[in-house]
């Protein structure tokens, strides 16, 4: 018994000093403080500031997807279900609220299948899943790919929004914090597009979110906040990716106005932005890898083009002429059944010896594509000899993936390609929340129920070195 009461204080401590690690000493004392300003001994308070978040987004016909660790939706499944019924999609956010970083390949599937029990238990619907701060490894993806997850948004993409010159040694030293938590990677089109990994598809999270913007930056003017994420908001749109925000509902009322700020300016861009929840973005992308193009040649620098896909989708083209009627040079929308004519073939040339992930990554991203030997390079726009295809190492993966997709989207040549999202929207924009807690009761007892999974908590910068050296 005294052994046993040894490890549970040795666990406690453990995970005070992994929050003020992470935090640094004044922000958790700080986070200490709001813990009783935020929440409350009922359910009212989260209440509340969930339903704030949820009227806002209805008035622009939309809704939020919140996660939730399993043990806290047990304790409160009639709120989740009536927030379920009000619109808003619920995803996993672990058993209890720990760092998969610190978990081995087994326990992780143990916890993320205790968790999608309670989900099923408590029929409440899921199909994605969020770590707790945002904490994945590469046997994180294969757990979630073997029990049938259907996306995770755990990549945190970070926007260089925040003048750093500005900042105190406090502040800097909590921005970097934030960094090394969430292994933050930089923007791209690439890294700001969702991409399957195997049968798992990936969601993007862009950061600052607003627990770096509150707890870590001090910056709570909800004017200043509002601008900074739509200066993230734009910057997601001219790569024409995704913008998920992470907003805890704990801060709802707080960001209310920040957040209305954000969703007015997607709304008024030039081009719609489409806001959604992540379900629906997961599907969207799903659907879309579905889709087909062919193209035959008929005659020397004419071909027939036909296109499987749904009603939602565009088709787009430039720098060739359709129909016979007009000349394309910007991207527009094009019939998907249709000739067309242009100097060279209308996608992007392969080499023999590329490797398949090149001509995989083509297919996600929508380009049209075709495998010929070099001596056909020049029938082509861009022609591709990559037999060391992508990088070994998942940033080099990246960076050459963004580097590439870059490439084709300036590319002066006849082009036929899917667009990323549906119908007319330029990008798209969904807003997330994680439900760590809802009552004072529920933050306490993170710690017990920490202990009690028997979590092997590790110090978190040894834990995400592991995490790079096995990338």
């Amino acid at each position: 018994m005294k052994l046993a009461h040894m490890d549970a204080v040795v666990l406690h401590m453990n995970l005070i000093a992994f929050s003020m690690k992470t935090k640094g000493l004044r922000n958790f004392a700080r986070r200490l403080w709001t813990v009783f300003t935020r929440f409350g001994f009922t359910e009212a308070r989260t209440r509340t500031a969930l339903y704030a978040l949820i009227d806002l987004l209805h008035d622009h016909h939309a809704a939020p997807t919140f996660f939730i660790p399993a043990v806290v939706l047990q304790r409160h499944p009639a709120l989740l279900a009536a927030i379920v019924g009000a619109g808003a999609e619920i995803g996993i956010h672990g058993y209890v609220h720990n760092d998969y970083r610190t978990l081995s390949t087994i326990e992780q599937y143990k916890q993320t299948r205790q968790a999608i029990e309670v989900f099923q238990a408590n029929k409440i619907p899921y199909q994605g899943f969020r770590n707790p701060y945002l904490g994945w490894t590469e046997q994180s993806l294969n757990v979630f790919s073997s029990l049938g997850m259907g996306y995770e948004s755990n990549e945190a993409v970070i926007h260089n929004v925040i003048d750093r010159a500005q900042l105190s040694p406090l502040q800097q030293g909590g921005f970097e914090k934030s960094l090394q938590l969430f292994q933050a990677i930089d923007p791209c089109e690439y890294t700001l597009r969702p991409h399957f990994e195997g049968s798992l598809l990936r969601l993007p999270t862009s950061i600052p979110d607003d627990e770096m913007l509150f707890d870590r930056l001090r910056i709570t003017d909800p004017v200043e906040i509002g601008r900074i994420w739509s200066q993230v908001m734009q910057r997601v749109y001219d790569y024409g990716g995704v913008y998920i925000l992470n907003l805890h509902p704990e801060r709802g009322v707080l960001c209310r106005q920040a957040l209305a700020t954000l969703l007015g300016y997607a709304r008024s861009r030039p081009h719609p932005v489409w806001i959604a929840r992540l379900d629906e973005i997961a599907n969207w992308w799903r659907e879309r890898s579905r889709f087909k193009l062919r193209i035959t040649p008929i005659a020397p620098q004419r071909w027939r083009v036909e296109a499987d896909c749904t009603s939602r989708s565009r088709l787009l083209a430039r720098h060739l002429i359709i129909e016979d009627t007009a000349i394309v040079e910007a991207p527009m929308s094009c019939p998907t059944t249709c000739i067309v004519q242009a100097e060279q073939y209308p996608g992007i040339g392969l080499s023999p010896r590329t490797l398949p992930q090149v001509a995989t990554l083509l297919t996600e991203q929508g380009y049209a594509h075709m495998t010929a030997s070099p001596e056909q390079a020049d029938q082509f726009g861009l022609y591709l000899d990559l037999p060391e295809g992508l990088g070994e190492t998942r940033a080099e993966q990246q960076s050459r993936c963004g580097t590439l997709i870059r490439q084709i989207e300036l590319l002066d040549a006849p082009l036929l390609s899917f667009h990323c999202w549906p119908d007319d929207y330029q990008a798209a924009l969904a807003i997330s929340g994680d439900i760590d807690s809802v009552t004072i009761q529920d933050f306490f007892l993170r710690i017990l129920e920490v202990s009690s999974a028997k979590v092997p908590y590790v110090k978190t910068s040894h834990a995400i070195n592991n995490q790079k050296n096995l990338a």
